[in-house]
């Protein structure tokens, strides 16, 4: 029998988690805390203000009725307060706690066993949904923090916020068709286009700036009632307006009521009545559900708004996956920050050079005050110096700069701060003539700068413009920042695809920008990212990587939400040679699903990374190796981001990319498996990191070593030597095909559809009906333009019979190589393979169709898309192939004939290769027949082959046959 009993150690529990919550009332074993309920006595019960009140149930082990009394707590009412549990922390004590001599200290180090009970709009949620969770009390501190979120509150705050600027915009709608200039000096306050977008983000705006209004009112004497200068009883409410703003402003808030009041002082009296009015009302209905700023509400509605989107291609980072980020990047701050030091974090240097909305400085901002919180200190203490000194912020949207200065103050909403380090930067056309690209003018630390519309009060008053440029590039100095946290824009500056509307360069396409001043701020750009990490077709965000590595300092973190081609991408190769080389802890973090879920942001519809290094300093050296972690799915909550930083962060032993087909480390909530993590080299950097996205990290470790001649199968003694060489070395690519057809490039061919006759027969697009067995038909010919004969035969001449799959969706085609009868030229999708000895198009056809050629296939592609993978035409030369040249005259014949039995079956789409009779035949004769290995060995190549079919990038989702893999005995 413990010696404790279970109220003693939840008092001193309570005791513990309210030194760590210092914004929080804890109260242990409380009668008359509960409305209605005088003799409920919840363990522990906390509240905050702005939060859900989050109670704590606590037994010993085996802890057979916590969770009953946990769950049981959900809907119950304070009755302090009158809000409503919507959060319950289940805790199991371990037993030897309860024999301490020191209860405190015995907590302090035990380690505990817990799940947390949140009342959500589906219904009640159980977290992990099996199985328990184990930390440290710190843990459980920062479980209740993040579990008091009041979702309910939120999503209802998040409705009428956004109802309210919709009819707001409408009335603006209005406006612009009665009096378009007004509209239009609305835009250009805003630097954006006269669209409804626009005019939605100007109510947005407005909208924000009064709810933020209603919040400080009564902390500062100067601040009234929005009630009393918009509300039904104001007689003029743009005029009362104005004047209330203008002396907020003395106050400071100028991040949030600057660009608002800008925009407010274009509307005519009539019309901005009507929307103050209409957005009063909003501001009083969010207000009553006690969402604070600090949730970010005006974050999620301002990326349903943005217009350029296509462009800029901004993507909000969800909630959760900032809140991964920030907590993966701050964590590598540890071992240079005293977290209980205030002074200490004031001199910190956080910066995000396209900061959107702002979420991942607020993400960083609760990261660093949990962390001085949970050491005892008092997080309001360092608001003022956060504001002021440690976090920075710039984009080429005032909008942006607008939502994240009201987001961060809107975290102590009534401490006000002096000048803030948010900073708009020119984009686009200035009016002497030159062109700006934004944040990316500080690559050049000595380049002339411009400011517009900044939301910084002492920035406004500088008499001169080149006064104000000046003062920003002296505080954004190189290797000044300790982190630099981004979710660049991702948009490529070569998008020829664009040209029909007038888009030259893609990157530079926002904001109505000609096609002149497009061309002219790539070349800017192209002159300031010079022998940097900078490629066009990788696009902005490899331009930001190169600001983030010219701003740290050696030592300090660099953090990104990047797109999967970052990981394999040929235009990415600069970007991970300097990862490789020039940093250490280097973590990846990419997830192994399909669909939305591929994403860390909102929208993007592609698969995204997190990467996130500390650049080397004089004391250390680059590791040359990284953590890639893949996830099962994103972060779904806070909870669920802390815990999947804390296993990322944890001491594991990880298993390696070259130890074999044994898997990675798993990563599991309670009974749950959430990911794996493994251990790889960076050094190729070249063809790309392929130990990302991937669902069974034995599939990684199989493919690895079979690109370096090795063939190394689970459960299968090995590994077993296998000649493997890169294409280029073998074989000859076509060439592209802009060089046949586009004017641009001499081109000497138009194309047609297909004909029997055809002179110059061609494979040029995906045809799902042609594309099922390894021979296919042309289904196209090129005709010959006028006085380009010659140009055409010298371009014929690499016509051949063998053709690589450049853009291969597994989920609904069968085939890496296709192979056509008669030699013809490849189009986009179907270059042209050349060998000098005509045999190897035959043995080229059947290993590349087969699990193995698949595999290597897969290994070697970008998987960026669900179920897509693709490569470019220079990065096909170094794809992993058989080293034909290897093969004996005798194996060679066997390849020609296995491929004249299969040149007329039929093969499934790749993601159903496991499934396929056909393909475990080919595979049969690929692994027996031609390369000599057992009957073992194949079994072991379609255990293989179910592995990689289950992968995400290769099935896309798509509903899969439930069945063991064939396999086919002969």
């Amino acid at each position: 029998m413990p010696r404790h009993t279970e109220p003693s150690v939840n008092n001193a529990l309570g005791g513990l988690l309210d030194g760590m919550l210092s914004r929080g009332e804890v109260r242990s074993e409380n009668t008359r805390a509960i409305a209605g309920r005088p003799g409920l006595r919840p363990d522990i019960l906390i509240s905050a203000l702005g939060r859900s009140p989050v109670a704590v149930e606590a037994e010993y082990v085996p802890a057979l009725t916590v969770e009953g009394e946990a769950r049981s707590r959900l809907g119950l009412v304070l009755a302090s307060s009158r809000r409503r549990i919507e959060a319950a922390i289940a805790v199991r004590y371990p037993e030897e706690v309860g024999d301490a001599p020191d209860l405190a200290d015995a907590l302090r180090a035990a380690r505990l066993s817990y799940c947390v009970f949140t009342d959500e709009s589906d219904g009640v949620k159980r977290f992990p949904a099996s199985g328990w969770l184990d930390g440290t009390v710190e843990d459980v501190a920062d479980l209740v923090h993040l579990s008091s979120l009041p979702q309910r509150a939120v999503e209802k705050a998040a409705a009428e916020f956004e109802d309210g600027i919709e009819a707001a915009s409408c009335m603006l709608d209005e406006t612009d068709k009665l009096r378009p200039a007004v509209t239009a000096s609305i835009a250009r306050q805003l630097g954006m286009a006269n669209v409804t977008q626009t005019r939605r983000m100007a109510c947005a705006i407005i909208a924000n700036a009064m709810v933020f209004h209603e919040r400080i009112a009564g902390t500062h004497t100067q601040v009234p009632p929005l009630a009393m200068v918009c509300g039904p009883a104001s007689p003029n409410p743009l005029g009362d307006t104005l004047q209330a703003w203008t002396e907020i402003l003395d106050v400071n808030y100028w991040p949030i009521f600057a660009i608002a009041k800008d925009v407010l002082q274009q509307m005519p009296s009539g019309d901005a009545a009507r929307i103050l009015r209409g957005l009063h009302d909003t501001a009083v209905r969010v207000n009553v559900t006690g969402v604070e700023n600090s949730h970010d509400l005006t974050g999620r509605i301002f990326q349903r708004l943005i217009a350029d989107r296509k462009y800029l291609a901004t993507f909000y980072t969800l909630p959760a996956s900032a809140a991964l980020l920030a907590r993966l990047a701050v964590a590598q701050l540890e071992d240079d920050v005293d977290w209980s030091d205030a002074d200490a974090i004031g001199r910190l240097r956080v910066a995000d050079f396209a900061c959107g909305t702002g979420a991942l400085l607020s993400a960083v901002y609760e990261q660093i005050a949990s962390r001085h919180e949970r050491a005892g200190g008092d997080p309001a203490a360092l608001h003022r110096m956060m504001l002021e000194e440690v976090l920075y912020g710039c984009d080429v949207m005032p909008s942006a700069i607008h939502i994240t200065g009201s987001t961060l103050s809107g975290v102590e909403p009534a401490i006000g701060f002096g000048r803030s380090r948010l900073y708009t930067f020119a984009y686009g056309r200035q009016s002497d003539g030159s062109v700006k690209i934004g944040s990316l003018e500080l690559l050049q630390s000595s380049a002339a700068m411009t400011l517009f519309n900044t939301s910084d009060p002492a920035l406004r008053t500088t008499g001169v413009r080149e006064e104000a440029a000046a003062y920003v590039v002296a505080d954004i100095p190189d290797e000044g920042f300790d982190l630099v946290i981004m979710n660049p824009p991702f948009t490529s500056d070569t998008k020829h695809r664009d040209s029909r509307e007038g888009v030259h360069a893609a990157a530079f396409a926002a904001f109505d920008a000609t096609a002149e001043e497009q061309d002219a701020m790539a070349t800017r750009l192209r002159q300031s990212a010079r022998d940097s990490c900078y490629h066009g077709h990788a696009g902005l965000g490899s331009a930001f990587a190169a600001l983030a590595h010219l701003k740290l300092r050696p030592g300090g973190v660099a953090a990104f939400v990047l797109p999967f081609t970052a990981i394999n991408g040929a235009s990415w190769a600069k970007f991970r040679e300097l990862i490789a080389t020039q940093y250490a802890e280097v973590t990846i973090v990419s997830i192994a699903s399909s669909g939305r879920e591929m994403s860390f942001s909102s929208d993007t519809g592609m698969a995204e990374c997190l990467v996130i290094a500390r650049k080397a300093s004089g004391r250390e050296k680059p590791a040359g190796r990284a953590k890639f972690v893949s996830l099962m799915r994103r972060p779904a909550s806070f909870v669920a981001a802390a815990e999947y930083g804390k296993r990322i962060l944890g001491d594991l032993t990880v298993r390696r990319l070259e130890d074999g087909p044994y898997g990675g480390i798993p990563i599991n909530f309670g009974n749950a498996d959430e990911g794996e993590v493994l251990d790889a080299p960076l050094g190729e950097y070249l063809n790309g990191w392929g130990a990302a996205r991937i669902l069974d990290a034995t599939t990684a470790q199989v493919a690895h070593s079979l690109t370096r001649g090795k063939l190394s199968l689970p459960a299968e003694p090995g590994p077993f030597e296998l000649p493997v060489t890169n294409l280029n070395q073998i074989g000859q690519r076509g060439l592209d095909s802009q060089l046949l057809i586009s004017k641009a490039h001499r081109g000497p061919f138009t194309r047609g559809p297909s004909s029997p006759t055809a002179t110059y027969p061609s494979l040029w697009n995906h045809d799902a009906e042609n594309e099922t067995r390894l021979v296919c038909e042309p289904d196209s010919q090129l005709r010959v333009l006028p006085e380009m004969e010659s140009r055409a035969a010298e371009i014929w001449s690499t016509a051949s019979r063998a053709h690589l799959n450049r853009d291969f969706t597994f989920g609904s085609q069968a085939l890496a190589v296709a192979f056509t009868d008669a030699e013809s030229l490849g189009g986009r999708i179907w270059p042209n393979v050349t060998f000098s000895d005509t045999r190897f198009d035959y043995v080229f056809s059947v290993w590349g169709n087969s699990t193995l050629g698949l595999l290597a296939y897969w290994w070697h592609s970008s998987r960026q898309q669900s179920s897509k993978a693709g490569m470019t035409i220079r990065s096909a030369e170094s794809l992993p192939v058989l080293d034909f040249r290897a093969l004996s005259d005798g194996q060679l014949a066997v390849a020609e004939e296995i491929f004249g039995d299969f040149r007329g079956r039929e093969l499934l789409p790749a993601y159903l290769a496991d499934a396929d009779a056909n393909r475990a035949l080919l595979d049969r004769r690929v692994v027996c027949d031609l390369l000599g290995f057992d009957v073992n060995v194949y079994r072991a190549v379609r255990r293989l082959a179910a592995k990689w079919c289950a992968e995400p990038s290769v099935h896309g989702g798509k509903s899969r046959p439930e069945c063991v893999a064939p396999v086919v005995d002969v």
